[in-house]
């Protein structure tokens, strides 16, 4: 089973020295089926339910005793999770996209607050919901997403300029763009380190970078703890402030800081992951169907929330 696994060093800091926080809970037969997050339903609703299911199953999680940063380890081969992101469905996109929408632009009111550059490229982009809403203010946007599905979305709905191929695989040219956005990729990315030393490479000296990632030390995550939403297979580094700050600051960024914009999440949306936490979604999940009145009325409630909730978000400059 080994030849199924990689194990690395601290993605941070290089060191080998750690402790284990808490022990996998997969069994070895998982490891020879593709990622399934039920995303891959014929309508909306499933590929919702599949968007919002709690972590059923993590890795061995360890922290590092130098930097203090929380990482799987070992992981699960790059060559598999990548099959999984460039097949993933994305049927949930009707359902998320005013939610998203609303939570874009309120990321570009938070970029506009740092740089007057133009020139925007955001790896990670999924389905274009905030390089749309960057366009739309004066932005020329670029995109890089690895889910086919996404990049067809993202084309198709918005008329995006998005390159369907992992960012590690593109060579941009150096001091090329003004901004760089990573929102929730980083959890994701097995070496973080060679990704940020890049996006310092083809950033514009001067250029800002924006990261955003889930906060291990956020409320939710205090009070679930491997319960947490967040706690996934999918989700190999888990970051707080500090440690998202310091990976920064390993790779060149300097003048770094925290910030927060505003996110927004539907009621529809809220009560479906409440529903699934009691066990009790399955009986009423009907009544959440967007092709419903009440489904339509649920979705349409906006709730408003500051992003230092759940998740850590960090500027630098080249």
């Amino acid at each position: 089973m080994d030849s199924l696994f990689e194990y690395r060093n601290c993605p941070s800091c290089g060191q080998n020295d750690f402790e284990v926080l808490f022990e996998s809970n997969m069994k070895s037969d998982d490891f020879n089926v593709l990622f399934d997050y039920n995303m891959e339903g014929h309508d909306s609703q499933e590929g919702m339910e599949g968007y919002l299911v709690p972590g059923k199953e993590w890795g061995r999680h360890v922290k590092c005793k130098h930097c203090h940063l929380i990482y799987m380890n070992p992981m699960e081969q790059v060559s598999k999770t990548n099959e999984y992101y460039f097949k993933a469905k994305n049927n949930h996109a009707p359902t998320i996209r005013e939610s998203y929408l609303r939570t874009a632009k309120s990321q570009v009111s938070l970029i506009q607050k740092y740089t007057s550059g133009t020139n925007l490229l955001d790896i990670g982009c999924a389905q274009g919901f905030f390089l749309f809403s960057a366009s739309k203010v004066g932005y020329t946007t670029k995109g890089i997403e690895i889910s086919r599905d996404a990049v067809e979305y993202a084309r198709g709905e918005f008329g995006l300029d998005v390159e369907a191929k992992p960012f590690e695989e593109l060579r941009f040219a150096e001091n090329h763009f003004d901004v760089v956005t990573l929102w929730q990729v980083l959890e994701h990315v097995p070496y973080p380190l060679m990704i940020l030393k890049e996006v310092h490479r083809i950033l514009k000296p001067g250029g800002l970078l924006v990261v955003s990632t889930p906060n291990i030390e956020g409320i939710p995550a205090k009070i679930l703890s491997k319960r947490w939403w967040d706690i996934k297979r999918l989700h190999i580094n888990q970051f707080t402030t500090r440690t998202l700050t310091d990976i920064l600051q390993n790779t060149g960024f300097r003048n770094t800081s925290s910030a927060s914009y505003r996110g927004f999440v539907s009621l529809s949306i809220l009560l479906t992951m409440m529903l699934k936490y009691l066990g009790v979604y399955e009986q009423l999940k009907a009544l959440f169907n967007p092709d419903y009145v009440l489904g339509k009325i649920l979705n349409k409630i906006m709730l408003v929330y500051s992003s230092k909730l759940n998740h850590c978000v960090v500027l630098g400059f080249k």
